[in-house]
């Protein structure tokens, strides 16, 4: 099967799978998608001892993981995070998960998570839509993203007026973990009950989306000097590096498929759907799109996902970012 967010929610209660494939630029659902897995497979109680998360795979710890038994408990979870997965695996060992999936068991539930894309012709992944579930979370709407402002507001135990969550994905974005980050600043600045537009406009003052618009710009321009001048306000204004950086690969992504979509000649309005992003920014992106080629969008994009490894191994991660602008300009 093939699933978006909301059709996975439907059949995780009523039946286990032997697989399942999370993929898709929406880490936050990815997370909730994992613990309502988790939830519904593991007994409380034994899920520590039933519970095995790879996050550098070899043909031993995978191995070793399908053989091993339930503790006190009729599953297994078995989460495999990793994006190199089949450069590190030998052909033998796939074609052992391959058919353990296939047998159908669920003792040991396998749960892949991987990057934004995944390539549906490769045999384990034709495998598991036919006997499990892939689950691509895209980027939501902007309704839907509004909706999710409020759901967060209220978690806090705060009320929000819909102009209000739609004034804050107009400029955060609609990325959840972003939005989820802003809402706590929110919370945590507001003494009413109730989340005003003045203190979401203040608390957003340095707007973080216009942020990286003159990020890419500068880079786009080569203007090194100017690039990191940018870079280091939104640090200063304590955002955090990792989120920095899944904005900047987020634009670059914007650019790319922009790009694509423009030698279609698509008009604004369909080019706005493709893209996903409000109507008011297609100006602003097909015009920064003509400061890139399409291999430097690439060259740019694969620049980003090599940080964002390094960012996780870094203790400095606005060094690690200091580097990527420089290697972006030149």
């Amino acid at each position: 099967m093939n699933l978006n967010y909301a059709e996975f929610l439907e059949i995780v209660n009523k039946s286990f799978l032997p697989a399942y494939v999370f993929y898709g630029e929406e880490r936050f659902l990815i997370d909730e998608a994992v613990k309502k897995l988790k939830n519904k497979l593991l007994t409380d109680g034994t899920d520590i001892m039933n519970l095995s998360i790879i996050e550098n795979v070899d043909d031993k710890n995978v191995i070793d993981s399908l053989e091993t038994l339930p503790f006190m408990s009729d599953h297994r979870l078995i989460l495999i995070k990793d994006d190199e997965f089949f450069k590190k695996l030998n052909d033998s060992t796939i074609n052992n998960i391959i058919k353990h999936i296939e047998d159908g068991d669920t003792n040991n539930c396998i749960a892949f998570i991987f990057g934004d894309k995944i390539d549906m012709r490769k045999k384990l992944f034709k495998t598991i839509s036919k006997v499990g579930a892939i689950v691509n979370f895209e980027h939501l709407k902007y309704e839907e993203a509004v909706n999710y402002v409020g759901f967060f507001v209220r978690k806090y135990g705060k009320v929000i007026k819909k102009p209000v969550a739609e004034y804050i994905v107009k400029n955060i974005g609609v990325d959840l973990y972003r939005l989820l980050n802003e809402v706590k600043k929110f919370v945590s600045y507001s003494n009413d009950k109730e989340i005003l537009l003045d203190d979401v406009k203040f608390l957003i003052s340095s707007n973080i989306s216009e942020s990286v618009f003159r990020l890419v710009n500068a880079i786009g321009l080569k203007q090194e000097s100017t690039a990191i001048y940018v870079l280091n306000k939104m640090i200063a204004n304590a955002e955090n590096p990792i989120g920095i950086l899944a904005m900047i690969g987020r634009q670059f992504r914007i650019l790319l498929k922009a790009k694509y979509f423009l030698k279609q000649n698509l008009d604004r309005k369909e080019l706005q759907l493709r893209l996903g992003i409000p109507y008011f920014s297609i100006n602003d992106i097909i015009e920064q799109s003509k400061r890139f080629e399409e291999n430097d969008l690439i060259d740019a994009y694969e620049l980003c996902v090599k940080c964002d490894r390094e960012l996780k191994l870094s203790y400095d991660g606005n060094v690690v970012l200091e580097s990527l602008i420089r290697k972006l300009c030149n």
